[in-house]
């Protein structure tokens, strides 16, 4: 059973913040000196997509539940449906950033590395097949404030949170039925499970840009670290990037994981690394 009041108590401080930001954003407004800008950024990310799951539901008819390795995939194999959009508002030293990610993925080659009885977890390398299909978002929204604002070095330090959706379908294929260490507890090597979970987590990071001298090339950076659900995610992204009149373009490398730190929890890891190509219009 999902347990909606502890969530909201992690989602109430984000909202507040957020609100805050908004609110000193718009105090701002009345300063002719500094003008609104916006962007919009959408863009191509091709990672490679690591997972291990840890399922807490019971398939029908068994013992007990999977512990599933999803190996690192080239996600463009499997790639049903995807959007990647990145939107931002500036006025002054303020800003604020929101990035959202979906994917819907097929089969993916995966592994049964454990069955969990009860606590009791037996390791197998009966594998003959897993595939499990994955679908989800991930949010990142944070304000930020400038604190370098050189012709050279631009920062921004930022602050905010980041919400990850994830579910997982999972057909296993074992060459064996896997016996459980009490009597009469038996993992079938057919089968099928699907579950999902959300995981909110707070985040502190830098954003900005380096100029390479006088000329249209810069280099956007980005990093950040939080926990909350999870015990641990972290971003960092870095580009070669070439700007125009009204807009700019980017190639670069971006990577983003989850780490948790229960036993409980469904999502065990999940990190998505790889290249990234985008565009930002500017008005």
């Amino acid at each position: 059973m999902k347990r909606y009041y502890p969530k909201m108590q992690k989602i109430l401080p984000c909202a507040v913040f957020i609100a805050v930001m908004l609110i000193a954003i718009t105090s701002l407004a009345g300063n002719h000196e500094d003008r609104w800008s916006f962007m919009i950024q959408p863009y191509i990310w091709f990672p490679t997509i690591d997972s291990e799951l840890r399922y807490t539901a019971l398939p029908n008819g068994s013992s007990g539940s999977p512990e599933i390795k999803v190996y690192p995939d080239d996600w463009l194999e499997n790639l049903d449906l995807a959007v990647l959009l990145t939107a931002g508002v500036r006025k002054g030293e303020w800003s604020f950033v929101a990035d959202f990610t979906y994917l819907d993925l097929s089969s993916s080659e995966s592994a049964v590395k454990n069955i969990n009885f009860g606590g009791d977890l037996v390791s197998t390398s009966l594998d003959a097949g897993t595939e499990v299909g994955m679908k989800g978002f991930v949010t990142t929204f944070a304000g930020g404030y400038r604190v370098i604002d050189g012709q050279i070095l631009k920062t921004d330090l930022v602050a905010g949170a980041r919400y990850l959706w994830l579910e997982a379908d999972t057909d296993w294929k074992l060459s064996a039925d896997v016996a459980g260490p009490g009597g009469g507890q038996t993992f079938d090597r057919r089968g099928n499970i699907t579950e999902d979970e959300d995981v909110w987590n707070g985040i502190v990071g830098v954003r900005g840009q380096i100029m390479l001298g006088k000329s249209h090339w810069f280099i956007p950076y980005y990093a950040d670290i939080g926990a909350g659900d999870c015990e641990l995610t972290w971003q960092v992204f870095s580009a070669l990037a070439y700007a125009f009149n009204s807009w700019d373009i980017a190639v670069g490398y971006r990577h983003l994981e989850f780490d948790a730190d229960d036993d409980d929890a469904f999502i065990q890891k999940l990190s998505f690394t790889g290249p990234v190509v985008g565009a930002v219009f500017r008005f």
